[in-house]
């Protein structure tokens, strides 16, 4: 009888780990709230209407959060939402090596609205993943004694990343993200003096397209049902 209450007792704690190592993924739905820290990039000089000179953009706290279905185990469309209240800042070139402090010149918003697929590698308990995906982000500045208007622009991303889930329902979720952002074209005449190339002399004007790059870390804790 002792054998055969200590046979079943060793089946069902090994029923127990093999379901909390293989979680489900297919069918779930996914909430991931997140918080972390951007890397703010560069307008470079040319790229907008506020500064005639190159600027950066401060790197600062973000948070946002993540809505995602697993159609399959492996692929996961989701949806993300994240906001930064950053500031452009001057780069401070000042002396024979520069150095220096940079100064604030005002204040920026970023948000990002994006669509992604998302890979994810396994089912089990440590799940990493690889994403990608495109939308839009809303940039609003700030700057004192100008007329600065907010604006909506094309925006792509990839990351990479690692689910760890405690339990088939709840998780931790660490992440990298990098997003380049379409300033738009700046047409301009030959050899001006915001470039040190010319144009093509076959032609009269060429143009440039800009890109804000940046990226961002972040972690938080996933809630699947």
């Amino acid at each position: 009888m002792k054998t055969r209450v200590l046979a079943l007792s060793l089946a069902a704690s090994l029923a127990a780990a093999a379901s909390a190592t293989a979680q489900i993924r297919q069918g779930t739905v996914e909430i991931n709230p997140f918080a972390g820290y951007l890397f703010g990039g560069t307008f470079h000089r040319g790229s907008n209407a506020l500064f005639t000179s190159s600027v950066d953009v401060e790197d600062h706290f973000t948070f946002g959060g993540r809505l995602g279905f697993n159609i399959t185990n492996l692929f996961e469309p989701e949806f993300q939402y994240s906001r930064t209240e950053t500031a452009f800042v001057s780069r401070d070139n000042d002396g024979v090596f520069g150095g220096g402090h940079n100064q604030r010149l005002g204040d920026l918003d970023i948000d990002y609205y994006l669509g992604y697929l998302t890979f994810n590698f396994g089912h089990r308990r440590v799940v990493p993943y690889f994403t990608m995906g495109a939308g839009a982000a809303h940039l609003k500045p700030r700057v004192q004694d100008t007329r600065a208007s907010a604006d909506t622009r094309f925006t792509a991303s990839a990351g990479a990343g690692l689910k760890v889930f405690a339990t088939p329902h709840f998780g931790l979720r660490f992440d990298g993200r990098a997003y380049t952002t379409s300033l738009g074209d700046r047409r301009r005449d030959n050899c001006d003096g915001f470039s040190d190339r010319c144009c093509d002399t076959f032609s009269d004007r060429c143009s440039d397209r800009h890109w804000l790059t940046n990226g961002d870390l972040t972690g938080g804790f996933v809630i699947a049902f």
